[in-house]
């Protein structure tokens, strides 16, 4: 898989924006098999497909690109976000999709606005696609208007998760709460001096410096994974905000214990499993620290693909003294 799997959730997240690769048959067989959706559905998602006479320099991919996309914003009136989202073969032809995009955006605004990023899965993971998506909108969030506090939770969450973050929040007293990405491109929250925000997902690392860039300030917490990783990820934004102890637990509690109940089943069948992990996604060490700690599971080693040791900093202080944490992938040692 590459960063154009990505896209399998996000076009279902920001529900006013369109996904167009620029890529191969490959790609858009791709997505269309991981998606699960059949192209006569018009799913908020397609592909520009680059063929030989492209790949040879004998066509202009630009002329051809500008014309799929007037026939495109023609066909779905719907669609106020573009993102021009490269692959491999794009960018073994070297097109410019960032002249492209600020080109478009000219000709289409302020109905649409384009932007571009990478999905190309040369020497990347299939997270990092939305870890792309999101630090490309970062420079087109609004700046806040004064220094008040305000959070905001960086990864793409299904919406019924995002609403109940939203009402815990909202019932310690936390606000105001911005979510990236939003439901729609015209809710893109503000960001300045006062802005905190936590990381939803652990590959956000990009995302994350361009955040800082703009003067937003990282709260360090566990990931949201498991009723323990949870509960210590709102209790990060809860201490930020001086939430005093009996708030926090009123809020969280009835939550927390559901969670441990339902869990509960689960670690009779799985206490003392070992479990390891091949490096893939950057998810691994949340993981591995919510198998270890709230169901009993004993992890060898854990492999993954990148280690950004000040984000998974809280993850690893949680984990079983002594275990393995590699960086980087080679099988045969692993095996």
């Amino acid at each position: 898989f590459c960063g154009l799997t990505g896209i399998v959730w996000l076009h279902r997240k920001i529900q006013d924006a369109f996904f167009l690769v620029v890529g191969s048959r490959t790609c858009a067989h791709l997505l269309q098999s991981a998606a699960g959706v059949m192209i006569f559905a018009e799913p908020r998602f397609a592909t520009a497909i680059i063929d030989e006479r492209d790949l040879a320099g004998l066509a202009d991919a630009n002329e051809a690109l500008e014309q799929i996309v007037g026939t495109l914003l023609a066909r779905r009136p719907d669609i106020r976000m573009l993102f021009l989202v490269g692959s491999c073969p794009s960018e073994v032809i070297k097109l410019d999709l960032a002249e492209a995009a600020r080109r478009l955006t000219r000709r289409h605004l302020p109905q649409v606005r384009v932007l571009h990023y990478s999905g190309s899965g040369i020497e990347t993971t299939f997270t990092e696609g939305e870890d792309a998506c999101l630090a490309a909108l970062v420079p087109e969030l609004p700046a806040a208007r004064d220094d008040a506090p305000a959070l905001m939770v960086v990864g793409a969450l299904a919406e019924v998760v995002e609403d109940q973050f939203r009402r815990l929040f909202a019932a310690m007293g936390i606000g105001p709460v911005g979510f990236l990405p939003p439901r729609l491109s015209t809710e893109l929250p503000a960001v300045g001096p006062g802005t905190r925000f936590l990381m939803a997902q652990p590959f956000l690392a990009g995302t994350a410096r361009a955040l800082e860039e703009r003067g937003a300030r990282l709260i360090p917490a566990p990931f949201p994974l498991g009723a323990e990783g949870t509960t210590l990820w709102l209790r990060a934004a809860a201490d930020d905000w001086g939430v005093t102890p009996r708030a926090f637990h009123e809020a969280t509690a009835f939550g927390e214990q559901r969670a441990k109940r339902a869990l509960s089943a689960r670690r009779e069948r799985l206490h003392g499993l070992r479990v390891g992990f091949f490096p893939d996604s950057q998810l691994e060490v949340p993981l591995a620290r919510f198998l270890a700690r709230e169901l009993g599971m004993v992890p060898t080693e854990i492999g993954t693909p990148y280690l950004h040791r000040d984000h998974m900093a809280p993850e690893i202080a949680l984990l079983p003294p002594g275990t393995r944490i590699v960086e980087g992938q080679h099988v045969e040692n692993q095996l």
